[in-house]
């Protein structure tokens, strides 16, 4: 019996040695492409529930047979199958091409996007890509959800207006979000980037994603991620580009007919008469002979073969039959506009080793804008490094220059303006100067000499085509960024790294003013030369710690310490006298007029801490704390910001089953955040300037700081839910943005020496929410479409006015341009008169007038009270009984809360993205419904000027009051004898619905064979257009090119861009 025992006894132990045998402890490391760790990769054994998940150096060990297949993966990269065949199994991950998968949050490096608990969005190189755009700001236009991106300009090599989550952050302070580049806060110019040379862009949102920037990510954050070259793997990229700009988009329907134009304006001459009180008779005389007069046009104006008093027949109102030009005038638009070219061309060169990876690329852009004398070229270098030389140190090194040269001719924010001239400036008037038979007068240069209006009514002593000719407006930059930071490995999951960054920015800007033509030719011509320059170092020591503590909990933490410098420094000097009519140099110029230069600087300090938690992989938590510093304050110089979120994947529950959702995901977040921008250098102290008084030195005061200023703060939350599902993928966000102790200027007695100071007074709420859905409607393997739209509502409101120091008590109301601020309204809410339309009896506009009806009788008499600003009355006046009739003065109508916002209702875009075979189509729409803006272009086309100053016309004034009993909108023309008839007013505000064509790219990628034939691996044609159309109530309104919606007067306006590309991969 023994025996047999010791038998069974040996057999099991044989066979549990055997077991031991097969069943080996296999270690590994997972990296990607560059060696670099991926921390929480998943190892499963094929088949079996046994799994484990990579340490913060990318380690793992996992007990597995021989011949046993191990799954690996993690997001963001091609999963391996690799079959065990001993106790080491490394392994390299590819990156996948789905890169919404991770997202890059600058601090700690990729995060998987489903365990992300903030509010992101990740934009890929080749979503950037489509577009011809100079900068990564205009390439984001219609591609995050949450964020507005205003052009601003046309102008070639410009960048854009962007904000995030509110298009009003604050009231005074600053709305602008903060850029990071490759993880360091980027003060240099965007236009400096390369957009080829960005692999992704990542906007963050809400508190948990911006807390840890602290006061500079209280706007959001725009996280820019550039290229790096792959281990073992050595790419050639070359894309070139040639297109056309062009000005395509439509604009005001104007009167182009210089005889029509001048009959509207005589039929205004004889209105004012017969308003004055003159018969048909002698008001049709009367402007007969004023048309051409001093009360007219200038005579030397007269286009026609007739004398001024005989062109209109009075019994028409129309020319006479018969009456001949003796020229036609040109029509500026054909001289300031025209077709022009637009060139790029991109290379790079990528790979490296196991120990060393690179990046280098070179590109060039030749952007020439479509009106006259404008254009952008700039060239890029960049340099990307990576080198790990053993396990336990690591370095990175970037280096980035642009060198860049605009001509910005024409642009001025005046009448000097081309758009502004081309737009307002009557038909009757030529571009270049006529004797007095009509022919074109030979200039110094040998060219026809512009007419610069001496004499001319209306924008008299400008031309700017011609200043645009003949003068130099240009600026030249220089950008050079530097980012070099070493990780050292400390123990298992420790690691130490310092990061340091220097940025340079320098800007020539030249300008100079002929001496023989324009507004400077008294003076013999003119220079100007500015030269500035911004530099930024900045320091950030951390020390990181990232480690699965348990099957169930990984740990993610670092503390760090930050500091940083920025200087701005600025030299500028003019001269008048030019020696030689176009030399740059302040040398050229004989009389010296001023000359000045100065520096500013901030210096900033942070510690930072930060923590996450992952459990069981379906519950994540994290929190942040930062203490802020920053030289702008004087007592107040430290803030404490952070926040607090969590993410829980409902689809990993056990419990969780659906025939309908693959992934369920919600998540919330809270966080206080400061900011400190938009006050200038220095808020916190008094600022003198140095002056010159009888030869001694005198200290002037400029302005009085506030000693005890601090920061804005606000506090956010965010609460989301994202999915996806067989129906539709997802993503859905509400939040709520409260801003407090806002920067408002406060109006002090002058008996104090000065009259204002800064203050942290008010507070704002933004409360928004925002959708993405997309959806793969056709998958086959020829054809597949996929649809995706993204939208966002916002709206805001003043929770609390700044003190009123004259009573002690909240301000009742301010007024902000169009706009109102009072609590309980919108900051984008138009406080104006109200439009009554026109009187049929007179043809004269009215407004509303509200008054304080005391006696109760329903009509304006005496004793009752006219309202000038309703809401302030009736704040202090509560008893008052406010009754409302129609005036035809405007400065007896009231102003008051319309009810309407520049804020739309709802703004976003949709893509239709389309494959079939090797051809592809991508496509973005952008749309806004709802809102309101100001239309100030349109309202300078129907204003109602004296006959010597009027402007050009919109073909809607036409519909213009005529005759007793006319039905109206369009009041009666009058010469200016009623006075303000095109003031503002709601007259002119105009729904701001619209949709775009911003982008549509259609590609053909060439045969593999035929690739192969001059050894690449792949090649693509594709034809790309930007901004092709756009549908408004109106032509000519571009509600997308101002963040209120109302179209620019003075600004270059949008641009078309037609390209054909060829891109090739080696």
């Amino acid at each position: 019996m023994k025996t047999k025992i010791k038998q069974i006894l040996t057999l099991a132990l044989i066979s549990v040695f055997q077991v031991a045998l097969a069943q080996q402890v296999v270690t590994g490391n997972v990296s990607d492409e560059n060696g670099i760790p991926i921390p929480g990769a998943t190892i499963v054994i094929k088949g079996t529930s046994t799994a484990t998940s990579a340490d913060f150096d990318g380690n793992y060990n996992i007990a597995a047979k021989n011949g046993q297949v191990l799954l690996i993966s993690y997001v963001g990269y091609q999963g391996v199958e690799l079959t065990v065949s001993g106790s080491t199994a490394n392994v390299t991950l590819n990156s996948s091409t789905d890169l919404d998968e991770v997202i890059v949050v600058g601090y700690g490096g990729p995060i998987d996007a489903r365990k992300y608990s903030g509010s992101a969005v990740q934009v890929s190189s080749e979503e950037l890509g489509k577009k011809n755009v100079s900068t990564i700001s205009r390439a984001l236009i219609g591609e995050a959800v949450g964020v507005t991106v205003i052009a601003g300009s046309g102008q070639p090599g410009s960048g854009s207006t962007i904000r995030i989550r509110g298009r009003a952050g604050s009231v005074n302070g600053s709305s602008t979000p903060l850029y990071v580049l490759d993880g360091v806060p980027y003060n240099g110019s965007i236009n400096a980037i390369n957009p080829n040379d960005i692999a992704s862009t990542t906007i963050l949102k809400d508190a948990a994603a911006t807390a840890i920037y602290g006061n500079r990510g209280a706007n959001g954050v725009i996280i820019i991620t550039t290229k790096r070259g792959s281990k073992n793997k050595t790419t050639v990229s070359v894309d070139v580009r040639n297109g056309t700009n062009m000005d395509y988009l439509p604009r005001y329907s104007v009167i182009d007919s210089p005889e029509r134009y001048t009959e509207i304006v005589w039929e205004s001459l004889r209105n004012r008469a017969l308003g004055l009180g003159g018969t048909a008779a002698e008001a049709a005389a009367s402007a007969n002979t004023d048309l051409f007069s001093g009360n007219g046009f200038n005579p030397k104006y007269n286009m026609w073969n007739a004398a001024g008093d005989a062109l209109i027949d009075p019994a028409t109102g129309r020319f006479i039959s018969g009456v001949t030009r003796k020229y036609t005038p040109e029509n500026w638009r054909d001289y300031a506009f025209q077709n022009a070219s637009r060139n790029e061309v991109n290379m790079s060169v990528s790979g490296g080793s196991d120990k060393a990876t690179y990046y280098y690329s070179v590109g060039a852009l030749d952007d020439v804008g479509y009106s006259i004398n404008s254009d952008f070229k700039r060239y890029t270098t960049r340099l990307n490094v990576d080198f790990k030389p053993n396990d336990w140190i690591t370095a990175k090194s970037n280096i980035g220059y642009s060198y860049s040269f605009a001509n910005n001719n024409g642009q001025s924010d005046d009448s000097g303006s081309v758009f502004w001239t081309t737009a307002n400036m009557p038909r009757i008037y030529p571009l270049f100067l006529r004797d007095s038979n009509g022919n074109k007068i030979i200039d110094k240069y040998g060219g026809f000499e512009y007419d610069y209006g001496e004499g001319r009514g209306y924008a008299g002593l400008t031309n700017s085509i011609g200043d645009a000719v003949y003068n130099t407006s240009t600026n030249l930059i220089h950008n050079l960024n530097l980012n070099q930071n070493f990780t050292f490995k400390l123990s298992d999951g420790l690691k130490y790294s310092s990061n340091f960054s220097y940025q340079y920015w320098m800007n020539n800007d030249d300008f100079r003013s002929d001496p023989f033509y324009g507004s400077s030719r008294g003076q013999g011509g003119y220079i100007s030369k500015t030269k500035s320059q911004i530099i930024t170092w900045q320091l950030r020591n951390a020390i990181t710690f990232k480690k699965q503590i348990t099957d169930e909990i990984l740990v993610d933490a670092f503390v760090a310490h930050e500091s940083e410098r920025y200087e701005s420094s600025s030299l500028n000097g003019n001269k008048y006298k030019l020696v030689q009519p176009g030399g740059l140099e302040l040398d050229n110029a004989v009389v010296n007029n001023t000359a000045s230069s100065s520096t500013s600087a901030v210096a900033r300090e942070a510690l930072v801490a930060f923590l996450k938690l992952e459990i069981n992989d379906k519950y994540f938590i994290t929190a942040d704390v930062r203490r802020d510093g920053a030289s702008y304050f004087n007592k107040n110089k430290w803030g404490t910001f952070g926040s607090v979120a969590g993410s829980w994947l409902i689809s990993e529950e056990d419990f969780f089953e659906s025939n309908t959702f693959d992934f369920l995901k919600v998540k919330t977040s809270f966080g206080v955040l400061g900011s400190a921008g938009g006050q200038g250098f220095y808020p916190g102290y008094d600022v003198f300037t140095v002056e010159n008084l009888d030869g001694e030195i005198s200290l002037a005061f400029d302005s009085k700081g506030n000693p005890d200023l601090t920061w804005e703060s606000g506090e956010q939350v965010n609460f989301g839910v994202e999915f996806e599902s067989k129906i539709v993928n997802g993503k859905i966000d509400i939040y709520q943005k409260n801003r407090k102790d806002m920067f408002f200027t406060q109006n002090v007695g002058p008996s104090v020496g000065y009259r204002s100071i800064i203050v942290n007074d008010g507070s704002l709420r933004n409360t928004g929410i925002e959708f993405e859905f997309e959806k793969t409607i056709v998958d086959t393997e020829d054809f597949k479409l996929d649809f995706s739209v993204l939208g966002a509502y916002e709206t805001n409101e003043i929770t609390a006015m700044p003190i009123d120091v004259s009573t002690g008590k909240p301000k009742n109301f301010d007024n902000n341009g169009v706009y109102g601020l009072a609590e309980g309204y919108n900051v984008y809410e138009y406080y104006m008169r109200e439009w009554a339309g026109v009187n049929p009896d007179t043809g004269y506009a009215q407004w509303d007038r509200y008054y304080d009806d005391k006696n109760t009788n329903g009509t304006f008499d005496t004793g009752d009270v006219s309202i000038l600003d309703l809401l302030d009355y009736k704040v202090n006046n509560e008893d008052a009984t406010i009754a409302k009739d129609t005036v035809e003065s405007y400065t007896e109508a009231t102003k008051k809360f319309t009810g309407k916002t520049a804020l739309p209702d709802l703004t976003g875009s949709f893509s239709i993205d389309m494959e079939y075979k090797r051809f592809d189509l991508q496509s973005v729409f952008t749309y806004g419904i709802g809102g309101w803006a100001y239309d100030g272009a349109y309202r300078d086309f129907m204003a109602n000027e004296s006959a010597a100053n009027t402007q050009q016309f919109h073909a809607d004034i036409e519909e213009r009051w005529q005759n007793p009993g006319d039905i109206t909108n369009v009041p009666i023309l009058n010469s200016n004898l009623q006075t303000n008839q095109a003031d503002t007013s709601t007259r002119f505000l105009v729904e701001s619905d619209f949709i775009s064509l911003a982008n549509l790219q259609i590609g053909y990628n060439l045969p593999k064979k035929t690739a192969e034939k001059i050894k690449a691996n792949s090649i693509r044609l594709y034809v790309s257009g930007d901004n092709l159309f756009i549908l408004t109530k109106r032509d000519g309104f571009n509600p997308t090119f101002s963040l209120s919606g109302g179209t620019g007067r003075y600004t270059y306006e949008p641009m078309t861009t037609v390209t054909t590309g060829l891109s090739i991969n080696f």
